[in-house]
């Protein structure tokens, strides 16, 4: 059996509204693979899946024995960073939709820009979910944005939901895994938030890398980048 990719419409009743859902599933399938979701950007949607061209990505390492098989699940999120409502879609109805349907085992959680937002956030608010953690050049900011302030309402909100804050005082297992990268010319400047995330998590014992690579805050920057972050999820 060859790979292929599933697209999932569901009606959510957290949203009250149609969403979408794509899934790499690898060539031979079996159950009790692990689970990687993956979150797109503030102007993407489940087609990040296609942009990034993760089935072919994906096959060659599998192929080459750089990757374990893994289903890759990248979720319609809207423009929301994950919040609110679109919380209790993706953990009420996304995964237990794929999970109960794919029999998956193991979770893991990623996310380029405000994906990779997303992806802390959740990890760290639902600590004992997952066991493998990226973000990719991710919107953390270590300082509250005017433009940014319509997500949360007020700065408190904010800062219950940063990552950066979240990392000194969720409930973490030593055995998490965490990984961030963000290119040295990103436009977003992130870099700064990432460093600070790393070193809280270091600073508490969390197994976490960090890495300032050569890019732009693109799409391109997570398509060069994309073969190491697999290897991180696949372990």
């Amino acid at each position: 059996m060859n790979s292929k990719i599933d697209r999932i419409e569901i009606q959510s009743k957290a949203l009250g509204q149609k969403m979408a859902i794509t899934v790499y599933v690898p060539a031979d399938f079996t159950d009790g693979l692990p689970v990687l979701y993956f979150m797109h950007g503030r102007s993407g949607d489940e087609n990040i899946i296609h942009a990034l061209d993760i089935q072919t990505v994906a096959d060659k390492m599998i192929g080459e024995g750089r990757m374990r098989p893994m289903l890759i699940v990248c979720p319609r999120m809207g423009d929301a960073l994950g919040l609110n409502a679109y919380e209790g879609y993706f953990f009420n109805e996304v995964m237990p939709l794929i999970e109960q349907r794919y029999k998956t085992a193991t979770r893991y959680i990623g996310g380029c820009s405000a994906g990779g937002y997303i992806a802390f956030n959740y990890a760290f608010r639902h600590p004992k979910m997952f066991a493998r953690v990226g973000g990719h050049m991710p919107a953390i900011d270590d300082k509250l944005d005017d433009e940014d302030l319509h997500y949360f309402g007020t700065h408190d909100v904010w800062e219950a939901n940063n990552p950066i804050y979240l990392a000194r005082q969720s409930p973490l297992s030593s055995t998490i895994h965490f990984y961030l990268d963000v290119g040295d010319e990103d436009e977003g400047a992130f870099y700064h938030g990432c460093a600070q995330l790393a070193e809280t998590l270091k600073s508490r014992g969390i197994q976490v890398e960090n890495h300032l690579n050569k890019g732009h805050h693109t799409v391109q920057y997570i398509k060069d980048n994309l073969e190491k972050y697999l290897v991180f999820y696949s372990g």
